[in-house]
């Protein structure tokens, strides 16, 4: 999966998400998410918008568009988490 900085993450099926306390979280069919970062070459980070997962960041395996302005992108996610 080929992704943006700044992008949001629909998601499509239902699934769980394991804490550190051995606890789950349930991501739910339309929860979304935003790219906010590139970890490495085959690893971006999330953050949860929405849902039981929100304001919740995990790491996901995806490819990130290194084109986009990282800058830009990163005030852009500030602002609308300043905005909530």
């Amino acid at each position: 999966m080929k992704l943006k900085l700044g992008q949001k993450i629909v998601f499509k099926k239902i699934h769980k998400i394991k804490l550190p306390n051995g606890k789950y979280i349930v991501v739910k069919k339309g929860d979304i998410a935003q790219v906010i970062k590139k970890v490495n070459s085959t690893t971006a980070e999330i953050t949860y918008l929405t849902g039981e997962a929100k304001n919740y960041s995990e790491n996901i395996k995806a490819e990130i568009d290194d084109t986009f302005n990282a800058d830009l992108a990163a005030q852009k996610i500030l602002n609308m988490i300043n905005e909530q």
